[in-house]
């Protein structure tokens, strides 16, 4: 039962294809980071999303399976009020 168990929580990692970091052009308080996450979080291709005022990036998990393109990445900034300045995936 514990493999199993073990094997269940490794898998549960794995859910997430990537992750996103995003350069914002434009960021210059609160209420802009609280913006970004609200445009992020509204995709169901997205998780784990957090935004720096003082980096001034987004970061986020990209579901596996619900992969969110450059360009959505781009009109979910700018629906903010903003401008994705570079975009860097990692696996």
């Amino acid at each position: 039962m514990k493999i199993a168990s073990v094997f269940l929580l490794l898998a549960s990692f794995s859910v997430f294809a990537s992750k996103v970091e995003v350069d914002v052009k434009g960021m210059t308080c609160g209420m802009c980071v609280e913006a970004i996450t609200k445009e992020l979080k509204s995709t169901d291709k997205t998780e784990n999303v957090s935004v720096s005022l003082d980096d001034k990036k987004a970061t986020f998990a990209e579901i596996k399976g619900k992969k969110i393109s450059d360009h959505e990445v781009r009109e979910a900034i700018k629906r903010a009020g903003y401008e994705a300045t570079k975009i860097t995936r990692r696996q």
